[in-house]
């Protein structure tokens, strides 16, 4: 299906060009995640992909004026709703190029909530009625902002028990793998919402966001990933051929990370007898890590077992100690046992971050640093999320009509957390780092953390994906 801007909006901002006061020339918005968001901080991602898919050059079209018409007046049952007059005036005056003007913080910046992260106002004052019409695609950059997000808080968690269990963060990139591909909604969602997690981590099996990286941020080497199995390999033979496969692997993979799922059948019986006794030379002369991936179960029961000092069962042992056991390892200068590093273990099942943070607080409360384990996340990282998640709203904040000064525009609800900002817009940073939204102004615009980034169909700043990384880790 061809894009066409105009259709891209909600059914009820096509009538509203005709609502705002009469002679109406400009109609300023922006951007923010309210209080209550999930998240005190927000990673800013993702407005790149939507300029230069959705809205760079002559994307207004006498073509898809047409088609808009018509789906329009069936929509609303009558031909008086759409005005196509106002888009055919951008292809006539404008060349189809949208006039409007779009500010935002740099991309990847991490910007406190309650802050300004973009504004929108149009360029002509016959499309005044425009910037509102683009709230509904521009707020679609909640996405990948929310990933990037999550997946930030997601390593600062990392890095908290790292601390507290670990002589090191050696490993910190690459202690979040993402399998959330097959779990998103669509492809795009994989792509620009998989980008937006390879700002934290180095780690993914969704091939699609290295791509989307490339094509919209000009990044390449993005994404890394190992071989693996999953449980048709693992059941070819049966439970009776368990042992087969697990000798196929060891013989064709004798180097690298190789990583197994190992859950198949009895999860605890495949790991003590066959990895830790049977396969264990084999697994100790490799050049290379051969990782545990279970697959079902409570993470933290499977993880870590019984969080006493006791254990009667494999079970109650739990696969750390189990492998502790079988491979053994040394303690860091913390007291913490790591693991012999030919051995691993990856949880990759159904978790989310507060499940992530129950299994490192059992491996820390039975002496392992955390820097043995390894995660994977699918609908936890990249589904299990929405708009509401930071609390993202998209309002007019300033509007002016012919013959009048600009104006002031809010909304001030019982609800205080819905409370709207007012005026034209400025994020100012402190000496001290602090950002502080404010009035813009001509003494203070120069000082202004936002800068323009499209105008009149122009794409004004053009990131570099390690560029974006950076700005996230400042």
């Amino acid at each position: 299906m061809k894009k066409n801007i105009v259709t891209l909006t909600d059914s009820y901002k096509m009538c509203h060009a005709a609502m705002y006061p009469t002679n109406t020339e400009f109609v300023y918005s922006y951007f923010e995640a309210r209080p209550g968001s999930e998240f005190d901080k927000t990673t800013f991602f993702g407005l790149q992909y939507l300029i230069k898919n959705w809205l760079e050059g002559e994307v207004v079209t006498t073509e898809g004026i047409d088609k808009a018409e018509k789906l329009a007046n069936r929509h609303f049952g009558n031909d008086k709703i759409f005005n196509r007059a106002r888009w055919d005036y951008i292809v006539e005056k404008h060349n189809g190029r949208l006039p409007v003007e779009i500010c935002a913080v740099p991309e990847g910046s991490v910007i406190p909530i309650n802050n300004v992260m973009m504004t929108v106002v149009n360029t002509d004052p016959e499309c005044y009625w425009l910037t509102n019409h683009l709230e509904t695609l521009l707020c679609q950059v909640w996405y990948p902002s929310t990933v990037a997000t999550k997946s930030r808080a997601t390593k600062e968690m990392f890095e908290k028990y790292l601390e507290q269990t670990s002589d090191n963060k050696d490993g910190i990139d690459f202690m979040l793998h993402d399998f959330g591909m097959r779990g998103v909604s669509s492809m795009e969602s994989a792509g620009i919402g998989g980008a937006g997690h390879l700002l934290n981590f180095l780690g993914t099996d969704t091939v699609i966001a290295m791509e989307y990286i490339e094509e919209y941020y000009g990044g390449i080497e993005t994404g890394f990933s190992v071989p693996a199995t999953e449980h048709s390999v693992m059941t070819a033979r049966g439970e009776a051929g368990e042992v087969e496969v697990i000798e196929q692997l060891l013989q064709n993979h004798p180097t690298g990370i190789l990583s197994v799922v190992s859950d198949s059948y009895d999860i605890y019986r495949c790991v003590d007898e066959y990895y830790g006794v049977k396969f264990k030379e084999q697994i100790l002369a490799r050049d290379g890590k051969f990782v545990v991936r279970p697959d079902s179960g409570d993470p933290v029961e499977v993880v870590c077992g019984n969080l006493k000092d006791y254990s009667t069962t494999l079970q109650e042992e739990g696969l750390l100690r189990i492998l502790w056991r079988r491979f053994s390892g040394t303690l860091n200068s913390k007291g913490y046992k790591v693991l012999n590093p030919k051995i691993g273990l990856i949880w990759g099942d159904g978790i989310d971050i507060d499940g992530i943070e129950a299994v490192l607080k059992g491996a820390r409360a039975i002496g392992f640093d955390i820097s043995n384990l390894v995660f994977g996340q699918g609908g936890g990282l990249l589904q299990k999320l929405n708009r509401d998640t930071q609390r993202f709203a998209f309002k007019s904040s300033a509007q002016k009509v012919k013959g009048e000064e600009w104006k002031d525009i809010f909304k001030d609800p019982l609800d205080s957390s819905k409370k709207s900002k007012r005026g034209k817009l400025a994020l100012m940073k402190s000496k001290d780092g602090e950002y502080m939204t404010t009035r813009l102004t001509t003494n203070n615009i120069k000082h202004d953390v936002m800068h323009c980034v499209f105008k009149d169909g122009t794409l004004m700043v053009d990131y570099d994906f390690d560029e974006v990384k950076g700005n996230s880790t400042n």
